[in-house]
């Protein structure tokens, strides 16, 4: 059985068409869930696709995050909440739509 990747309900639309539009999408992952993600590895989406890990890169600080500028400021103290201001690091995943 494949595990199930989560992601807030409000994104779900959002998610599916950047796989769509561009094959792959990106998350943030902090706190309990820094090292959970493996490349290579297969999850479940909660709306039904299979999504496959390609990156997993790890970051101190907010601000060296890709696509920092395009974030918002909820986002970046979101973030910073759960990682930078209590000293750990958080991870960028890049993952795409799987056909297996």
């Amino acid at each position: 059985m494949i595990e199930e990747i989560s992601f807030p309900e409000h994104e779900y639309e959002s998610i599916q068409n950047y796989l769509n539009k561009l094959g792959y999408c990106y998350t943030t992952r902090v706190y309990k869930e820094i090292g959970k993600y493996k490349v290579g590895e297969l999850y479940t989406a909660p709306w039904g696709d299979v999504l496959k890990i390609d990156e997993v890169k790890t970051y101190w600080k907010v601000s060296d995050r890709p696509f920092y500028d395009e974030m918002s400021d909820d986002e970046r103290i979101e973030i910073c909440k759960y990682s930078e201001d209590i000293g750990l690091p958080y991870e960028f995943i890049k993952f795409s739509k799987s056909t297996v």
